[in-house]
């Protein structure tokens, strides 16, 4: 069961008899990837229930999953729980220059709380190649929007708010709070990271974060393989999914136990997913940002002129016959360090997943 049999079950609802939870968090995260600024302009809010989608398909473009996510707005729009809550603000910022994809939008629940939902990577190979971007690269062009965001949000109203959003959209939720200020963090109620990469320097070094770190909530699946890059809060509870490789990234495949109206939940993540940490963080901490630029440069090389993911998959052998004039392009040097970068990752992921290590892991379970 996912979280649009959450909706068909509680539903009917109200905040009142069910308060606000984790799981509304994430339905609410989730659709920061609906296309809210064709139906709403600027600081203007309409009802869930009041929204008229004229074009489906560009509505709910976006989204690697945008079936589902028409199925679950639906069912909101009709529902006690949610029909209510009001959105507006949509901000969207692209620059193909700076690699930069950002999208927010505001909720506004009936008790006038806003939950300020940061959208996630969508399908673009723009907002793809940012998130290779993270592994070098501090103060993203999307985090500084993200800030800037949610304070011009959170002007429009005096009340109380959340933050959050899945994928990238979970780390810019947690950037934004980690940077605000005293009087904001009195505010905050919440701050969720819903499976998204953690932040590349330490946490200590933002000065708010000892104070809200009480309030930072994050979520990571059972096979993880995006929520663990960089994941530096120990308390991140494990939700089971049963889909591995980035389909336990998929929100609608995060299972919900309907009678309590919860995640549920796992002790630990998988062999699979530790050794897919354990390889990619040993790889990355060791490389200077110099490699790690030149391995993100090779790797978005074999993206082409693809602007979507689906484009990318549909051109993939193109892609490769094609890019090697780019490849020709880099040094001697440059050609060599790159074929050494990602032999030592190859080499970090068999001895990650060699039989051995997998065994001995099972004893030690058994004993």
């Amino acid at each position: 069961m996912n979280i649009i049999d959450y909706v068909n079950i509680y539903g009917n609802k109200s905040f009142v008899q069910l308060p606000f939870n984790d799981i509304d968090a994430l339905i609410l995260s989730e659709l920061s990837y609906l296309n809210f600024e064709k139906v709403v302009e600027g600081p203007h809010f309409i009802k869930i229930k009041d929204i008229k989608v004229f074009n489906e398909p560009d509505f709910y473009y976006g989204s690697v999953d945008s079936r589902n996510n028409k199925r679950l707005f639906k069912l909101m729009m009709k529902s006690k729980r949610y029909e209510n809550i009001k959105v507006g603000y949509p901000k969207l910022a692209v620059d193909k220059k700076s690699l930069k994809q950002f999208y927010a939008a505001t909720f506004i629940l009936p008790n006038r709380i806003a939950f300020i939902s940061y959208r996630g990577t969508d399908v673009t190979i723009n907002g793809w190649k940012e998130d290779l971007v993270i592994a070098y690269q501090e103060g993203m062009p999307a985090q500084k929007d993200a800030v800037e965001y949610f304070k011009n949000a959170i002007s429009l109203f005096k009340g109380q708010f959340y933050l959050g959003g899945h994928s990238k959209g979970g780390n810019l939720a947690f950037y934004s709070a980690m940077t605000m200020n005293k009087s904001l963090e009195k505010r905050l109620i919440k701050a969720y990271s819903f499976d998204g990469p953690g932040i590349r320097k330490e946490l200590s070094s933002f000065p708010a974060y000892e104070r809200v770190r009480p309030k930072l909530t994050k979520y990571i699946t059972g096979n993880d393989m995006i929520g663990v890059v960089y994941n530096k809060i120990p308390e991140a509870k494990i939700v089971f999914s049963p889909g591995i490789l980035l389909g336990g990234h998929d929100v609608f495949a995060w299972q919900v136990d309907l009678i309590k109206g919860d995640f549920i939940y796992m002790k630990d993540r998988s062999a699979f997913s530790k050794g897919h940490e354990e390889a990619l963080m040993k790889w990355l901490v060791e490389m200077s940002d110099e490699d790690k630029k030149l391995a993100v440069d090779v790797l978005t090389q074999f993206f082409g002129e693809s602007k979507t993911i689906y484009d990318l998959l549909l051109n993939a052998s193109r892609n490769l016959m094609f890019r090697k004039k780019e490849w020709e392009a880099y040094t001697p040097e440059q050609k060599e360090k790159a074929k050494e970068i990602f032999k030592r990752l190859g080499k970090y992921y068999l001895e990650a997943y060699s039989p051995k290590r997998f065994l001995n892991i099972k004893l030690k379970k058994s004993a």
